[in-house]
């Protein structure tokens, strides 16, 4: 199931478009069974490859488009490439991103507050990592980053993002050996999440992220899944 937002109002991504992803009728229906901030043991255990090939050209005209997965790079790093969306590792530690960041894998991580200790990059394990600017930035968002081009849709890039663990669960994000902590799994975006899941649908995701980034106006910025992810439901 996918919900699609022309213009988001959220605080952070206000100006975009995004989309939320989910299974039908189990909000954590397209991420991976065996990722650590997944609560439910519901999931998917492989890659819906229709919806993979879809969301790589899902770039509105002469704009950007960017997401994240938990998925192993492996099972989709092929699709990235210059003019597609490009896809983000979620790694589950900081070491786990700084290997992956040092294969030329675009990379992000959550981390704690103390991992910055006040700063705005840190270096760890032999990689740069980049605090995301909203988290320090008043008024400051996806569409203010990069002056159009956000970090985090740069596909080129030899530094890792990372994300201050957040949400009504941030104790259980920032703590790996802690399962649990998925951001999506509380506030708005738990109820955007949730009417994803119980909406009717009678087009595929991949006929409807098509169709929606085509309808989409030149230069827009596309973030995909707020929540969700690419796995087969």
């Amino acid at each position: 199931m996918l919900k699609t937002v022309e213009t988001s109002r959220a605080q952070k991504t206000k100006g975009l478009a995004v989309t939320y992803r989910a299974g039908s009728q189990e909000k954590f229906g397209t991420c991976p069974v065996s990722c650590e901030l997944n609560p439910s043991g519901c999931g998917a255990s492989k890659i819906d490859q229709e919806y993979l090939n879809a969301l790589s050209l899902a770039v509105p005209t002469k704009g950007v488009a960017f997401t994240y997965s938990h998925f192993s790079p492996i099972h989709w790093i092929k699709k990235n490439g210059p003019g597609k969306t490009v896809i983000n590792y979620s790694a589950k530690t900081a070491t786990l991103a700084a290997k992956y960041i040092k294969m030329a894998v675009p990379t992000v991580a959550t981390v704690p507050l103390s991992f910055w200790n006040g700063r705005k990059s840190v270096d760890s394990d032999g990689a740069r990592f980049v605090r995301c600017p909203a988290e320090y930035l008043p008024k400051f968002g996806c569409a203010q980053c990069g002056n159009g081009d956000p970090l985090c849709a740069r596909l080129e890039r030899d530094y890792v993002i990372g994300f201050t663990a957040h949400g009504v669960h941030k104790k259980k994000a920032a703590n790996p050996d802690d399962p649990g902590g998925c951001y999506a799994s509380g506030g708005n975006v738990l109820l955007h999440w949730e009417a994803t899941a119980d909406q009717s649908q009678d087009e595929s995701d991949a006929d409807k992220i098509t169709r929606f980034a085509k309808s989409l106006a030149p230069r827009t910025i596309l973030r995909h899944h707020i929540a969700g992810d690419i796995g087969e439901d």
